[in-house]
């Protein structure tokens, strides 16, 4: 086999076999956790070897020389590659914090998987703008940011609905999708499109309807609507019937949840 030298690493057969305790000599402050089963593989590509298959649950330490769609990892049996980037199968941990599978609830009551992680990659579609001075910075806890989200969502409550309108842009409405994007963007500090085929097609991490969690962005009819989940089966929207922003049911058979093309995810 050939070696690569990546960074002060030699991915072979030769670091394949060094002890546990040699191979995390150089610790970072972050773990990467295994959401879904994934293939560990000698290089940052689809088509190279595979080492092992890293079940879910497990979690593999950070090294340097991660990709834009691979983390470059060593597991728990000092093997080291790399692992897919995808928010389906893995997430990015701060060492320090609780693990994956933990949950807490938010100051409203709410329950929020991975409450107490912190997430450093933005989602598709999406950039960073901190002059607006987010509520809850890239820095903060999924239970802040979701906090941050229902804070700013509710404060917009009653604000009525106008087509192509946006508060953003100095006026006294929204449309569904201006809204969502306004929520993000002073919750979270996200610039994205108010477009609501932009946010069907572009913008967060598409995930399974049973994985929905709040703080996700809701996409219905093939980006005709779109609204935000907040948990126990609802979602704070604009328009959807009312002509202003309140709550919607989106729990399973109502009128929503049966619309319901898509569940984005807006942070990990």
């Amino acid at each position: 086999m050939n070696k690569k030298l990546i960074g002060s690493f030699i991915v072979g057969a030769s670091l394949l076999a060094m002890p546990f305790a040699t191979a995390f000599a150089a610790t970072t402050q972050h773990t990467v956790a295994i959401k879904h089963a994934v293939w560990m593989r000698v290089g940052p590509h689809l088509y190279s070897r595979k080492i092992s298959l890293e079940g879910a649950g497990a979690r593999l330490k950070l090294d340097p020389g991660s990709t834009r769609y691979f983390w470059h990892v060593t597991d728990a049996h000092g093997q080291t590659g790399y692992v897919s980037r995808g928010a389906y199968y893995t997430k990015e941990v701060f060492a320090a914090n609780t693990p994956a599978s933990s949950s807490a609830l938010s100051s409203s009551g709410i329950q929020v998987p991975y409450a107490n992680t912190v997430d450093t990659v933005l989602p598709p579609g999406v950039t960073y703008q901190p002059s607006v001075r987010p509520l809850a910075p890239r820095n903060d806890t999924n239970q802040q940011k979701f906090d941050a989200i229902l804070k700013v969502a509710k404060a917009q409550l009653g604000t009525p609905y106008v087509w192509g309108t946006s508060k953003d842009r100095g006026q006294d409405s929204f449309d569904c999708s201006n809204f969502t994007a306004y929520v993000y963007h002073h919750a979270l500090g996200y610039k994205m499109s108010g477009a609501s085929q932009t946010q069907y097609h572009k913008i967060g991490w598409p995930v399974a309807k049973s994985a929905m969690r709040p703080g996700d962005l809701l996409v219905f009819d093939h980006g005709g609507h779109v609204g935000i989940y907040i948990g126990n089966g609802r979602m704070i929207e604009e328009g959807g019937g009312l002509h202003k922003v309140g709550y919607l049911k989106v729990s399973p058979g109502s009128y929503w949840y049966k619309h319901l093309t898509v569940v984005k995810r807006m942070y990990e």
